[in-house]
């Protein structure tokens, strides 16, 4: 059985916002809202390999608005490579 988009959202807002609610006292929305658009700049970045021009047109919306989002939302940047060490 294949699950749509819709039925995924919903399973995993529902378990965010039960956890959430214990939590905080209200005005939850746009702190989901938030976590899921920085997700998913995040996963269009690293799926673009950091081609801020491509993660725009992939994302629709302009390099100027992805700027402000990543910004915004403190997204790091293309994550350094780690030097290996030889043994």
């Amino acid at each position: 059985m294949s699950l749509s988009l819709y039925d995924l959202l919903k399973r995993d807002v529902r378990k965010m916002v039960s956890g959430i609610s214990r939590y905080e006292k209200g005005n939850i929305y746009p702190l989901i809202v938030q976590e899921v658009e920085k997700y998913i700049i995040e996963v269009v970045l690293e799926e673009v390999k950091y081609n801020y021009f491509r993660a725009a047109q992939v994302l629709g919306i302009s390099r100027s608005t992805l700027y402000q989002k990543i910004k915004h939302l403190s997204i790091q940047g293309k994550p350094e490579k780690r030097q290996e060490i030889q043994i």
